[in-house]
């Protein structure tokens, strides 16, 4: 794969964007959503134009177009940036005001957006000072009081925006960037040393547009909490309307500025679809560790006997809490896993490419046999194929006893071959 491949764009390129991070954040997340205000400002970094819309959450009833000019509604908001793609108009946006709505102060920059701006870092430079130019409305004017200013910022952006935003991580960083979140974009470079943000990665993986390659490299380069929606089959923009993506990037945006840890528990269910794909990697506290509970029997998945040896069985047993039935999905970078068992640091591989093969732990590697493909069924359900033998895991001929061996089965759907994944 071609690194840094330039874009070149069409009509079909004409978009525009979206929400998400932090080490401190806001206060608590607002319970109800905003009427939303609009101002217009017309600001300059050096010979270049940024007319900039500040959209934000204003008095009176929730819903309906944004304002001009209302009076900003009581609170301290965060800011979180929105750049459009090629041939957007903010003013048209119904993102950055649901932005608004739902408690963030989005200045929302009107680019004629060229690919050489973008590919120089003009525009993320443009994003830069419209992000400073925001922060110092707190000072005086109407806005005065409202704007949070230390907790960092946010941005995010589609195609054209999407490559500006991830340019702001990588080679033209914004250390105050806390949150991120680049939609249909390609990989503008190595991520930054003095960013520290979370980032939530968007992307059809039928993309004629911005290669879905190409932004799968830079989330895989990312080392910060991050998280990717791919929507399978999808293009450049088709996701633009659909609820999970609405839903998932707000989710994203009040976990990450707002600290609202319940939207961020939100977020596998709301992204969840039979053509959806979520993968998510919070780091932040260290590896994220799951249960795996059948849904048939309701009973865990389990390393049997504790065991720290390789070639240990795997089997169903009923819940204790204990770590030999907590595992960590381990993303591949090419729409797999391989799940690491907490207490061993081993993996869980099948045997053979057999029906009824066992599955066990082993030393980590590269092999197929250790790969797994996550099929989402919504609500957190999951059931895991494995790439080498097309498999899936299954608890053998239904068994709801403890100590019932979990193997490797033809892919039916059934309940045996179901799985809650719970956050431990």
């Amino acid at each position: 794969m071609q690194r840094r491949t330039l874009l070149g764009l069409g009509a079909a390129a004409a978009g525009v964007s979206l929400f998400g991070s932090g080490p401190a954040h806001a206060d608590p997340a607002p319970s109800t959503p905003f009427a939303v205000g609009v101002r217009r400002y017309d600001w300059w970094r050096g010979s270049r134009p940024i007319t900039t819309y500040v959209f934000y959450p204003a008095t009176g009833t929730a819903g309906g177009s944004p304002v001009s000019n209302a009076p900003v509604a009581n609170g301290v908001f965060p800011v979180y940036e929105y750049t459009h793609g090629l041939g957007g108009n903010p003013q048209n946006s119904t993102f950055a005001p649901a932005l608004a709505s739902a408690g963030f102060i989005v200045p929302a920059p009107h680019f004629q957006h060229t690919l050489n701006d973008v590919n120089s870092g003009n525009t993320s430079r443009d994003v830069s000072q419209v992000l400073t130019n925001t922060l110092a409305l707190n000072t005086s004017g109407p806005l005065a009081g409202h704007v949070r200013t230390d907790i960092g910022v946010g941005v995010c952006g589609h195609s054209m925006g999407g490559m500006t935003t991830h340019g702001l991580l990588t080679a033209w960083p914004d250390s105050r960037i806390i949150s991120a979140n680049p939609q249909s974009c390609l990989d503008m470079g190595n991520p930054s040393s003095t960013v520290n943000a979370k980032v939530l990665f968007v992307h059809g993986d039928q993309d004629p547009t911005t290669s879905y390659s190409s932004a799968r490299q830079a989330y895989n380069e990312i080392t910060w909490p991050k998280a990717f929606l791919t929507f399978l089959g999808g293009g450049h923009s088709s996701f633009w309307d659909d609820q999970r993506f609405r839903r998932t990037v707000q989710d994203w945006a009040r976990w990450t500025m707002y600290g609202d840890t319940a939207a961020r528990d939100r977020l596998p269910a709301d992204a969840a679809g039979t053509d959806t794909r979520w993968e998510f990697i919070d780091n932040s506290t260290g590896p994220a560790y799951y249960n795996l509970l059948a849904q048939h029997s309701g009973k865990a998945v389990d390393v049997d006997g504790r065991s720290t040896a390789a070639g240990a069985r795997v089997i169903q047993w009923a819940a204790t809490g204990a770590t030999n039935q907590q595992f960590e999905f381990v993303d591949t970078g090419d729409g797999h896993v391989r799940v690491k068992a907490r207490h061993s640091g081993l993996f869980l591989q099948v045997a053979s490419n057999s029906n009824g093969a066992d599955i066990t732990q082993q030393p980590s590697s590269t092999a197929a046999s250790q790969q797994w493909r996550i099929t989402d069924h919504g609500a957190g359900v999951i059931s895991l194929i494995n790439r080498q033998s097309g498999l899936a895991m299954d608890v053998w001929q239904y068994s709801t006893t403890d100590g019932a061996r979990i193997a490797q089965y033809t892919y039916s759907g059934n309940a045996n071959q179901r799985f809650t994944r719970r956050a431990v």
